[in-house]
């Protein structure tokens, strides 16, 4: 899942248990990275600034679905950007639950009650690294990727993660340029929801300054 894997590149789970962006940022990425699941499952389509639920099939995830579900009911809400901030107010924990269910990440509540959320730590060094470490090899080898794949660089470059996922700055330059064709060769339904988490992000950065 889309998002599940952005989760494990925006979180430090073998390690710190923190995240590695803003609450803010790392919401909005959980969120693009929701509605991206739908648009790969082709049960939900980004054109410009709206989206629309296309599909009513079931995929047998509870969160999936239920995104599908809250956009269905929500007919008059068609605005993307609406959608990313609805989404990533519980970005986090929905996310995190389903990695829970899966037994690929534990949660360890906050120790002091002024905290709103604890750590994410996984056992599973390999699993847990993986889409980090699949992506920054097709980033600095110039390896062909799939529409997932394609959607995870374009949320990684939206939210500020490439100096993550490539943390040696001599490969970086090589990486940024791959990283500029895979952006246009992009499905367009997923560049527009990526640009539209990039300047969702951007605002909320401009807002924090402010």
């Amino acid at each position: 899942m889309l998002a599940d894997e952005f989760f494990l590149i925006a979180w430090d789970t073998t390690r710190s248990g923190k995240p590695r962006l803003s609450a803010q940022a790392i919401g909005l990425g959980l969120a693009g990275g929701l509605i991206g699941e739908l648009v790969l499952q082709n049960r939900l389509t980004v054109h410009g600034p709206t989206l629309a639920p296309t599909a009513r099939h079931h995929v047998a995830d509870r969160l999936s679905d239920g995104v599908l579900a809250e956009i269905r009911e929500a007919p008059q809400h068609t605005d993307v950007r609406t959608w990313l901030a609805y989404l990533a107010r519980d970005a986090v924990p929905s996310v995190a639950e389903r990695l829970i269910r899966s037994g690929l990440v534990e949660h360890e509540p906050p120790r002091a009650p002024w905290r709103r959320r604890g750590r994410y730590y996984s056992r599973d060094f390999g699993k847990a690294t993986w889409p980090t470490i699949r992506l920054q090899s097709a980033l600095v080898k110039g390896r062909r990727m799939t529409p997932s794949d394609m959607a995870m660089a374009a949320l990684v470059d939206a939210c500020g993660l490439l100096e993550t996922v490539v943390p040696d700055p001599a490969e970086r330059s090589t990486a940024r340029r791959y990283l500029t064709a895979v952006l246009a060769a992009t499905p367009p339904q997923l560049t527009d929801l990526t640009r539209h988490v990039h300047a969702a992000v951007g605002d909320a950065v401009l807002a924090y300054r402010g």
